[in-house]
């Protein structure tokens, strides 16, 4: 697991000791950080509709409380039904974030709406005991460790960037090594027995990913050469591992400079300051890049065994 899972949990005010109830439990698992609507989510100066709007791009899952709140006459039958924010709300989250990483839970009696037919809803009641609670929050804590680790497209850029990045770099470099005999690099004459390609993803972003980059391989002495068609070549950077004969390629993928600008178009600077919002997003996107990648990787008979992916602070 990279980091901790954000949740997001809404719900009505009648259903407010339910979502605290899933918060526990999901949060006593240790691999997730659980927000409740009513906890600095609407913000001063803020439509309700816009912080909620931002919070569907924040965090990895939205988790959504259909209590009975209220009754609704249908025909000539009542039933128990949830409060509406909540439906729209779980409408909203589920329209940005898609059915796998959204989840309503439903209490035992309520009706939901007729478009809701046919999903498979957890369910729970509202004399769950602990044993019971903390079932339900395994199950659905299993769903998600299984969703965070596949790569996902939403609004922001990081999945393109990764196939762009896969396909104009990493698969083409890992086929010339493949195809290459003798010394691999144009201009070195290094002799070596294995080589290794070696990306590196930075924990967090800067302004200038390429200066991040510069700044990396000096600090490291890597050095300079290329490979591929003397025409039109790849340049990187390398070291030899003389342990083990082996040349190392290192790239950290410029291609990310991509990521900070789009969520500035999203989330705009609202003063001087980090914005705690921006940092939660640019790590989702970050995430989301790395699994896209080894996904990728992993497909790809040239670079599946060469190939390694790795975070550098």
């Amino acid at each position: 697991m990279d980091r901790i899972i954000n949740i997001f949990i809404g719900g009505s005010k009648e259903g407010l000791k339910y979502a605290g109830f899933i918060k526990d439990k999901l949060e006593i698992l240790g691999a997730f950080n659980c927000t409740v609507w009513n906890k600095d989510i609407f913000q001063f100066n803020q439509t309700f509709l816009g912080s909620l709007s931002k919070s569907s791009i924040i965090y990895d899952f939205g988790i959504f409380i259909a209590s009975k709140d209220d009754f609704a006459q249908v025909r000539d039958d009542i039933y128990d039904v949830p409060r509406d924010n909540v439906i729209f709300e779980y409408g909203l989250f589920l329209g940005v974030m898609g059915n796998n990483r959204t989840f309503l839970i439903q209490e035992d009696g309520c009706k939901l709406t007729t478009d809701l037919l046919g999903y498979t809803t957890p369910q729970f009641k509202s004399d769950f005991d602990e044993n019971k609670w903390t079932e339900l929050a395994q199950s659905i804590a299993d769903n998600m460790f299984i969703q965070f680790q596949k790569s996902e497209i939403q609004l922001l850029p990081s999945t393109a960037l990764a196939i762009g990045y896969f396909n104009s770099f990493v698969s083409k470099i890992s086929k010339w090594i493949f195809d290459q005999e003798g010394c691999l690099l144009n201009k070195s004459q290094t002799h070596h027995k294995d080589v290794t390609v070696k990306i590196l993803i930075p924990e967090s972003l800067s302004d200038d990913t390429s200066a991040k980059a510069q700044i990396y391989y000096k600090n490291n002495n890597y050095k300079i050469d290329e490979v591929g068609d003397p025409k039109r070549p790849f340049p990187i950077r390398f070291y030899k591992d003389e342990t083990k004969d082996s040349v190392n390629i290192v790239d950290l993928p410029t291609t990310l400079n991509a990521i900070r600008p789009a969520i500035n178009l999203l989330v705009p600077d609202s003063g001087l300051g980090e914005n705690p919002d921006k940092i939660r997003i640019e790590r989702k996107e970050l995430e989301n890049f790395k699994r896209t990648l080894q996904y990728l990787v992993s497909q790809d008979d040239y670079a599946k065994d060469i190939v390694q992916i790795y975070w550098i602070m």
